[in-house]
């Protein structure tokens, strides 16, 4: 290209630039962009429609009575019993239910070795400090034995001591006051102190220290306290001796005065505050442990019954429906079953809604690995639907079946497939949705019964088992081991069910087994032919397809390879990082894995516009506007997920390329753009800044934290275990201080193990090698590749550094 030539190109790029620019926000959509409102609109049609499906196929086999009356509502009619029947006082009941919760006393742990365990850090913290002192009066090494130690002044010493106080405040697991400090030097760390300071300390941690009085309010009559981990257990009642944490630290500066008598008042002030200082509680009130009692208690109380008669009136006309009569009415409508056609439809829809709806909500605040969007959801609604009209029409066909074959009868229920909907809600949306579609697909399918229980117990027990089968689901073989799993369990579950319906021979026995066999077999079958198509039906990546994406001889990974070597490299060592620390934290380590393989390609469009791939040659960038570049590195997130949606990644993938860059700002062209501009206020900072979103889950998280790392870790010039230990933590640091981890579900402790993961990954990728001497007499030959003299024009020492730096700043991590 000639110098003419050149701004012709760049005006090309310039008017490339405002296209992407334009392009851009409307790329980084989802497929189907919903306001929250929409959203929310779309999850309660969803509902509504899939709770009237359901009571449409439900409620012909609804036999139970509507339930007529609420507490508080006026008797329309008389109601007499119309048979003998028990009913549960529950007045009585609950009142017997309180009198036997407050027998139980309430349970509080003591720690006794918290003593233990602050006198051993006061020793070790001590013992430090006079092993400091020894070898600072010391001779120095290779001098003789009888030779003096050198005259070490006072203030010389404490400089010293001033040193190490980090490391005594470490051991000691306090910050000690630098007053309280100069007095401990002084005293040489005198281990006559150390013991006064023990025994005060472990004389009120044997007390009890507790945290706040409010504990304790209101006060109970009586506790069991348990001193842990003898587990002894007394019965103590008020006043109690516990020491409240400030009323107790006042105790203790004036129990150190009355004790500490033989000692000087400087001393006697330095144990009086570092009691103070290592007096922690040690008396806390165990909830847990006094809630299982309380159950074991109440599980031990029988409900108290009483009789109506024959006749006996329930209700009259115009009284007031309270809930002893409630629980009449209810216990007459089990003897007194009848239909009511269109008012059973309409009440079965209302239960189901309440019942979904709830059971949404709930496991929303509650589960963190709820999936709560749309697709999730419909693809829940599909499950339950499917699942249950499949189940009716095998009931549908058996009764046809059992009318011209004897050996069809009602043991057909023991083959549905009741795995097959949990067993894909778990590989897709995990295993607790897989345990709700299980419990949920059990309901459904009993109320079709005439006798729900105990095929309740089998329906629930075959989707149990599905979910644990395909926990670590890996190879698509698994699922025909899955549903052998499940016809073990049926034919377990077919003779307890045999067992609570006696009497029956044993040719019922073995027909119900053989249908059970077959249930499960089924159930695997279907599994394995269905996965493929629900994968592809809703994008949805499983661990079997993972596996797949993980192979190196995928297209995708072939042609990053070729077009992109730089970028292929730093992918797999990405790959590796965040395999090692998502099995830390509890993430998904084969998604994260897969994701970190491709969170790149989109680098395949201009792999020479990235420093990874430019092998030395020419900066592509130097000709262009700071605004061009930053819009060329950030076009490479939308073209990851156009090739990942366009290759069917799976949705999972797509979304964590998306963010695996959050919302970081390319630093180094926003910098160089205010440098080149003529007014800097008039650069604005959103132009250089990903578009986001920031990460939503930890498999997004950890590639965004191991894509940074994994490329400043190249920066490094001599990476020692050190350095790779400051940079991770330094970019670690960075990243959270950005909040680019405030929407996913990351903690500090999720933060200090995926730190740790990273350091031993770096560590081994840089690990050190030994050099081998050279012979001396060793001639130098032109062969000797590595031995070739440095060119003149080459670079001067410390341009690889710098060039590094130059590197790096480009991706905006300086």
């Amino acid at each position: 290209m000639s110098e003419k030539d050149v701004p012709n190109t760049i005006s090309r790029l310039f008017g490339l630039g405002r296209n992407l620019r334009a392009r851009l926000p409307k790329s980084f959509s989802r497929k189907t962009a919903l306001s929250p409102s929409q959203e929310q609109a779309a999850k309660v049609a969803l509902l509504l429609a899939l709770c009237l499906l359901l009571a449409l196929i439900l409620s012909p086999h609804i036999m139970e009575p509507l339930r007529k009356y609420r507490v508080g509502d006026v008797a329309q009619e008389n109601v007499k019993a119309t048979g003998e029947f028990l009913v549960e006082d529950v007045e009585t009941t609950a009142k017997k239910q309180q009198e036997l919760m407050t027998e139980i006393p309430p349970v509080f742990d003591l720690q006794e070795q918290m003593a233990d365990q602050v006198q051993q850090r006061l020793q070790k913290a001590m013992d430090y400090m006079q092993r400091v002192i020894q070898d600072a009066k010391a001779p120095p090494p290779g001098t003789p034995a009888n030779a003096r130690r050198p005259n070490l002044s006072p203030g010389a010493l404490y400089k010293i001591l001033l040193d190490h106080k980090p490391d005594f405040d470490r051991i000691l697991g306090v910050t000690v006051p630098k007053p309280t400090f100069h007095l401990l030097a002084k005293a040489d760390f005198s281990p006559y102190l150390e013991a006064m300071i023990s025994q005060v300390v472990g004389q009120f941690l044997h007390q009890g220290v507790i945290s706040s009085r409010a504990i304790l309010q209101p006060e109970p009559q009586k506790i069991q306290l348990r001193r842990l981990p003898s587990r002894q257990e007394t019965l103590l009642r008020p006043p109690y001796p516990f020491i409240d944490l400030n009323d107790g630290r006042k105790s203790a500066a004036g129990y150190c005065r009355d004790v500490a008598v033989e000692v000087s008042p400087a001393d006697r002030w330095l144990v009086c505050d570092l009691t103070q200082l290592l007096l922690v509680p040690n008396v806390s009130p165990n909830w847990a442990e006094t809630h299982e009692r309380q159950q074991a208690r109440l599980r031990e109380l029988k409900p108290v019954y009483f009789k109506v008669k024959r006749g006996e009136m329930l209700v009259r006309e115009g009284e007031r429906i309270t809930p002893l009569t409630l629980v009449k009415l209810q216990a007459q409508s089990k003897i007194y079953p009848r239909s009511r056609g269109v008012l059973i439809f309409l009440g079965l829809f209302g239960c189901l809604v309440v019942l979904l709806g709830v059971s949404y909500q709930l496991a929303r605040i509650t589960l963190r690995r709820f999936p709560t969007r749309l697709r999730d959801m419909t693809f829940v609604a599909v499950l339950l639907l499917a699942g249950t009209l499949l189940n009716k029409g095998l009931l549908v066909l058996g009764d046809s079946l059992s009318r011209n074959l004897s050996l069809v009868s009602q043991d057909m229920v023991y083959v549905l497939p009741l795995g097959l909907a949990p067993i894909f809600a778990a590989m897709f949306l995990g295993l607790e949705t897989g345990v709700g579609v299980a419990f949920f697909g059990a309901t459904f399918t009993a109320l079709m019964m005439d006798k729900p229980f105990p095929l309740f117990m089998y329906f629930i027990v075959a989707g149990l088992v599905g979910v644990w089968g395909v926990k670590t689901c890996r190879r698509r073989n698994a699922l025909i081991h899955t549903g052998l799993y499940i016809s073990l369990a049926n034919l377990v579950m077919v003779a307890a069910c045999k067992l609570l319906a006696f009497p029956f021979t044993g040719r019922d026995l073995l027909i119900g087994e053989a249908f059970a066999l077959g249930g499960g077999v089924l159930t695997g079958i279907l599994a394995l032919g269905l996965t493929p198509i629900m994968e592809s039906l809703f994008s949805y990546s499983s661990n079997i397809r993972l596996l797949e994406l993980l192979n190196l001889d995928q297209p995708m990974l072939k042609e990053l390879m070729l077009i992109a070597p730089g970028t292929y490299h730093h992918a797999m060592v990405v790959g590796q990082m965040v395999e090692a620390a998502a099995e830390t934290i509890g993430a998904n380590p084969m998604l994260a894995k897969a994701a970190a393989y491709y969170h790149d390609i989109g680098k395949i469009k201009k792999p020479a516009y990235f420093v990874e791939n430019q092998m030395g040659g020419d900066n592509k960038h130097e000709k262009l506007a700071p605004s061009m570049s930053s819009l060329i590195l950030i076009s490479h997130v939308k073209d990851g997920v156009d090739l990942a949606r366009k290759h069917r990644l799976g949705e999972a993938i797509a979304e964590i390329i998306r963010q695996h860059h959050g919302t970081n700002m390319i630093s180094f062209f926003y910098h160089k753009a205010k440098t080149q501009a003529a007014h800097p206020n008039q650069v604005k900072m959103e132009d250089y800044r990903y578009p986001g979103p920031r990460p939503q889950t930890k498999e997004a998280g950890l590639v965004l934290l191991a894509d940074q790392v994994e490329a400043a870790s190249r920066a490094l010039e001599d990476p020692t275990p050190a350095r790779i230990q400051g940079m991770v933590q330094k970019m670690i640091n960075n990243v959270f201080a950005d909040g680019q981890l405030d929407e996913c579900e990351l903690t500090l402790k999720d933060l200090h193990h995926i730190a740790r993961s990273f350091n031993k990954i770096l560590g081994g990728i840089f690990h050190q090698r030994i050099q081998y001497p050279q012979a001396v007499d060793k001639k130098k030959s032109h062969e000797d590749l590595d031995k070739q003299p440095p060119k003149k024009n080459g670079p001067k020492p410390g341009e690889a550094q710098e060039k590094s730096r130059e590197d790096l700043k480009r991706l905006g991590l300086v």
